[in-house]
């Protein structure tokens, strides 16, 4: 577990979660623009797999998949049903139906590359 750990404290891990909580506790607030959007969608991208991934080390291929089929289905209508219910029942969430967004996925093989190298 010890060996897993350490990819939450390397550089580009860090980084990735330091812009997404500055750019989701204070920039989106004060610009509000696409750039404020995709950095939450390329910074979240990052650093969810690998997250998972230190808590699951065993099913890593099967938490990256995941991790793109789930951001493809939200970031869909689809999910719109599930977005309404939950913010009627629990708590009111929203977001924006984009499908440029997609594009964030790329990210996926470079936090692959992370997690599998001594970076």
């Amino acid at each position: 577990m010890q060996r897993e750990l350490k990819h939450l404290t390397t550089i580009p891990f860090l980084t990735c979660l330091f812009l997404l909580l500055i750019n989701d506790l204070w920039l989106k607030d004060q610009f509000h623009n696409t750039v404020t959007g995709k950095l939450s969608d390329f910074c979240g991208l990052f650093i969810f797999p690998i997250f998972w991934s230190v808590l699951f080390p065993k099913r890593t291929h099967l938490v990256f998949l995941i991790t793109a089929l789930l951001f493809i289905w939200w970031k869909s209508p689809y999910s719109n049903s599930f977005i309404g219910v939950f913010s009627e029942q629990f708590y009111p969430i929203t977001r924006v139906i984009d499908l440029s967004d997609l594009m964030a996925l790329a990210v996926l093989p470079l936090a692959w590359f992370v997690l599998t190298s001594d970076v």
